[in-house]
């Protein structure tokens, strides 16, 4: 960002460098979490400036592991929306397990904002989803 001053015809820009914090960061899942069968998880991390940083991170309340996710960019009205997307296939030791997005800033540690999703599975696999259902047809 840049600030033009004109003065006795001299041209002047100032820049200086912004830090606008983005929304706290939201989780979704497209679908019930199931052991075997393949999962979305989303996170929204909105109006931002300049572009932030989003991480996935997968663990237990003291220990969490960084995940990487696909991330997508979108440019509106000077602030930056930036949507990360983590696909995996749950297995049984995925219950109860937190998901954590952070938004960040590398150089600004304050600004840092970061939600958490605990993922809980279904009490069922596919096999027995499809014995269930071809039972009451």
């Amino acid at each position: 960002m840049f600030c033009q001053i004109i003065h006795n015809k001299y041209i002047f820009l100032n820049f200086y460098n912004i830090l606008v914090r983005p929304s706290k960061p939201v989780i979704a899942m497209r679908c019930p979490a199931i052991v075997g069968v393949s999962l979305t998880l989303t996170c929204l991390s909105a109006g931002g400036f300049p572009e932030q940083d989003v991480s996935w991170y997968r663990g237990s309340l003291f220990s969490y592991n960084q995940m990487s996710g696909n991330v997508s960019v979108a440019f509106k009205a000077t602030l930056y929306d930036v949507t990360s997307t983590l696909k995996f296939t749950p297995t049984h030791q995925d219950d109860g397990v937190s998901y954590l997005c952070q938004s960040s800033y590398s150089s600004e540690v304050r600004l840092n904002d970061t939600s958490q999703h605990i993922l809980k599975l279904a009490c069922m696999n596919l096999l027995l989803f499809a014995i269930l259902i071809y039972d009451i047809s």
